[in-house]
């Protein structure tokens, strides 16, 4: 059994990695912008769906980023969980994040209804950044 500071240690590592993978995708958010700006302003179809194409990637990988850090989350709590119940006494912190989170939830895609709005948004800027004349 590990002990609290070494499953803090490891969530900290995970929402590390996980923040990188997210400055990552907002440089890559601001590509997809330029890209649709500049595909809207121009007939050529082609580059139009390639654009789109990857505008939807974009959107789909910051979901992913999102619905990954809430994994974590869950797994995180559930191991505090599994803990308490053996026994072993955590910190209030532990038991925090026990209460705000669904330990041992399995991984979903399904933004919550904040994070939906904002997917939605971008990708509607996108969409008719791309597609409406202007």
């Amino acid at each position: 059994m590990p002990t609290e500071m070494e499953v803090w240690s490891l969530f900290w590592q995970a929402g590390l990695t996980n923040a990188v993978y997210f400055a990552g995708l907002a440089f890559l958010l601001w590509v997809s912008f330029r890209a649709a700006n500049m595909a809207g302003e121009s007939d050529n179809l082609i580059g139009k769906v390639l654009v789109t194409v990857f505008c939807l990637l974009i959107v789909y990988q910051m979901n992913f980023n999102g619905a990954s850090a809430e994994w974590v989350t869950n797994g995180i709590a559930g191991v505090f969980a599994a803990m308490q119940a053996q026994g072993v006494e955590i910190s209030s912190g532990a038991q925090s994040l026990i209460a705000a989170s669904e330990p041992g939830k399995e991984f979903n895609l399904m933004p919550n209804l904040l994070g939906g709005l904002f997917m939605i948004t971008v990708l509607g800027m996108q969409m008719f950044s791309i597609w409406m004349k202007k």
